[in-house]
C-alpha cells in the first residue's frame, strides 16, 4: 500500500464514510493516517471533550483543511467535562485557517471576547448560534465589521442580542454579503430592528423570523 500513488488513497479514503472504518484504515499506514486527515474537513465536538489547552491544540492542528466546526452542548450537565470557553475557542480558530463554518450551539462559557476572536475568520461564510446565552449585540457587531464575507447567519434563542445596540444590523446591511437570516425566538430582536439592514434587505435570498411571546407570533420565509 505504501508503493500506491497518493491520489489513489485520496480516493480510498474519500469513499469511506463511516467514523469507525476511518478510524481502522488511519491505523494501517502512516500515509494513510496523514492523508485521512487532510482530507477532514469537519469536526463536531462537544460533551465528553475533556482536554488540557495543549491536547485541543493537537487534536485540530492534525485537520490543516478543516472548513466546518461545530461546538454543541446538547444534554450538557455540570457532571459532564467544563465547557470550552474563550480561549479554547480562540485556539481552535488559530488551528482553522481556510474555516469558513462555525455553530455554536448551547456554549455557556463562550462570549462577546470569544465572538471577537473571529476577526480573525475573513473566510467566515455561515455562523450559528443557537442558546449563546452570554453573546450580546456587541459581540455581533465585531463580526458583522471583521467577517466581511458572512453571507447566512441563524440566531435561535439568544436573550441577549437586543435591538437597543443594533450596529451589527446596519453593518451587516452595508457589507452586502448577507443572503441567509433566520432569527428565532430572539425576543429582544423585532421585525422592525431588520429594516436596519437598509439595503441589504433587497439583497436577502432567505429570511426566517419567529417570535413566541412577543408582539408577532408566526413564520416569515422569502426567497429571492
Amino acid at each position: 500500500m505504501e508503493d500506491l500513488p497518493e491520489a489513489l488513497l485520496a480516493e480510498i479514503v474519500k469513499r469511506v464514510t463511516k467514523r469507525s472504518d476511518l478510524n481502522s484504515l488511519s491505523l494501517v499506514s502512516k500515509r494513510l493516517f496523514s492523508i485521512e486527515a487532510e482530507q477532514k474537513e469537519s469536526i463536531r465536538v462537544g460533551c465528553g471533550l475533556c482536554l488540557t489547552t495543549e491536547d485541543l491544540v493537537t487534536l485540530f492542528s492534525r485537520f490543516p483543511n478543516l472548513w466546518k466546526v461545530e461546538i454543541d452542548y446538547s444534554g450538557w450537565t455540570p457532571s459532564h467535562a467544563d465547557q470550552l470557553d474563550n480561549h479554547d475557542l480562540f485556539m481552535i480558530l488559530s488551528c482553522c485557517p481556510s474555516l469558513t463554518d462555525l455553530t455554536l450551539n448551547l456554549c455557556s462559557q463562550i462570549d462577546d471576547t470569544g465572538l471577537g476572536y473571529l476577526r480573525h475568520c475573513e473566510r467566515l461564510i455561515s455562523l450559528r448560534l443557537n442558546s449563546a446565552t452570554e453573546i450580546t449585540s456587541s459581540g455581533l457587531l465585531s463580526v458583522a465589521v471583521a467577517c466581511k464575507s458572512l453571507s447566512s447567519l441563524h440566531l435561535i434563542n439568544c436573550e441577549k442580542i437586543g435591538s437597543t445596540e443594533s450596529e451589527w444590523l446596519e453593518y451587516l446591511g452595508l457589507n452586502g454579503s448577507l443572503e441567509e437570516l433566520v432569527v428565532k425566538n430572539c425576543n429582544g430582536i423585532s421585525l422592525y430592528d431588520l429594516l436596519k439592514l437598509g439595503p441589504g434587505w433587497m439583497r436577502l435570498r432567505k429570511l426566517e423570523f419567529e417570535m413566541k411571546g412577543g408582539v408577532w407570533d408566526g413564520h416569515m420565509e422569502m426567497d429571492g
